[in-house]
């Protein structure tokens, strides 16, 4: 059986284009329903769908690639100001977003930094990554500017030494509102990529496939699932996350550091 989706998108979601509001899973309870309905982009996905290691690319390694991966700080700059135009593309239809880093912020008992995404002046994403221990990690993320979706603990993404090809394992709790979910997934840089930008130029970078489900007590999940291609000193060069039932593609433009 294949997947079937439903959505739990926020009401301020530019990216909607219905006139009377996005579908949500009617057997979900209703406090559930509407803290996840202002927090989460993220896809319902019933059974017969993907595991959390088939988020992962199924590219095969070169020779080139078993090379340890010395700063992961270097592969996503967290410096106030550093920002990246992107092309982003979602069911055909052509955007600009905007990610800026906006310096550092506390969630839950977690220190950050805070990267918010906004088109037009509007909010689309924020996410909130943290760089300790050898480790980059995300430590949260959210469609709304009063709430998060915070990870606990936070995700690793990639770490210090690591060899393209390794996988993190994780499990924990998604906290919203006071609320908390349990949720299990993974993160694995993949494979290094030569990606050609919109205008910014050819880089090398690095794929890291991450995923996240929350299975809910009526055997539905919550899942989240992205991959950003990292280039280092630069950062993201290419992203791509699960929007509804389409993959929204950001491809950078510029990117400027302050």
């Amino acid at each position: 059986m294949g997947c079937q989706w439903t959505t739990i998108t926020a009401h301020n979601n530019p990216d909607c284009k219905c006139n009377s509001g996005c579908r949500r899973q009617s057997t979900l309870t209703l406090t559930l329903r509407s803290v996840l309905a202002s927090t989460l982009l993220v896809g319902m996905c019933l059974s017969g769908c993907q595991k959390p290691s088939e988020y992962t690319s199924s590219a095969k390694l070169s020779k080139d690639d078993d090379k340890q991966i010395a700063d992961c700080a270097s592969l996503l700059p967290l410096t106030s100001g550093f920002s990246w135009t992107f092309e982003t593309m979602v069911d055909e239809k052509t955007f600009t977003d905007v990610a800026v880093v906006r310096g550092p912020t506390r969630v839950g008992s977690q220190d950050a930094v805070l990267v918010e995404t906004k088109r037009n002046g509007q909010l689309v994403l924020r996410e909130a990554y943290s760089v300790a221990n050898g480790k980059l990690t995300l430590t949260a993320f959210s469609t709304s500017a009063k709430q998060w979706v915070v990870l606990d603990p936070p995700l690793p993404l990639v770490k210090n030494g690591a060899h393209l090809g390794d996988e993190y394992l994780w499990n924990g709790k998604l906290r919203i509102d006071g609320k908390s979910i349990d949720a299990h997934g993974l993160s694995r840089p993949s494979i290094r990529e030569a990606v050609q930008t919109q205008s910014a130029g050819r880089f090398s970078g690095i794929r890291i496939d991450s995923g996240i489900a929350a299975p809910l007590p009526n055997g539905d999940q919550i899942k989240y699932q992205t991959t950003r291609w990292l280039a280092t000193g630069i950062g993201f060069i290419r992203r791509e996350y699960l929007d509804r039932t389409a993959r929204r593609r950001s491809n950078l433009v510029k990117f400027r550091v302050r």
